[in-house]
């Protein structure tokens, strides 16, 4: 399988009319780094993304995810947070803790991986109490 990562590379290279080699010159690196990233054999490091970005006029998003950011974009999540928000009212929870910000803020990474995997496992009860 192609990755879109690896297409999107190509193709803003294309269109913007360089070639490898020259991008890879304009990004300081060897003549065939470049390509190894259109390839798939290497990775660009963040700050080689955020150049490549630059260079091509995209946002990292686009870069990486293949999304560009937008109002669109936000006014979608906003509303599913405020569904999300209507939910617990719906079931009694007017200021659930899990919705406090401050709260997040406390949570490690391994803290938030623990909470997503409980998550996982709350919802995969409830569905198999659905069936039952």
């Amino acid at each position: 399988m192609i990755d879109p990562f690896c297409l999107r590379l190509e193709n803003l290279r294309e269109t913007s009319g360089y070639t490898k080699k020259e991008l890879s010159t304009k990004l300081g690196f060897s003549a065939n780094v470049y390509g190894a990233y259109e390839r798939g054999e290497r990775r660009p490091s963040l700050e080689t993304c955020c150049k490549l970005a630059n260079l091509f006029n995209v946002s990292l998003d686009y870069l990486l995810c293949g999304k560009e950011y937008s109002q669109e974009n936000l006014e979608i999540e906003e509303t599913k947070l405020k569904e999300v928000i209507e939910l617990f009212k719906e079931k009694g929870l007017e200021d659930p803790f899990i919705l406090q910000l401050e709260k997040w803020e406390e949570l490690s990474q391994e803290d938030l991986q623990e909470l997503t995997n409980h998550f996982n496992w709350v919802v995969h009860k409830a569905r198999l109490r659905k069936k039952a």
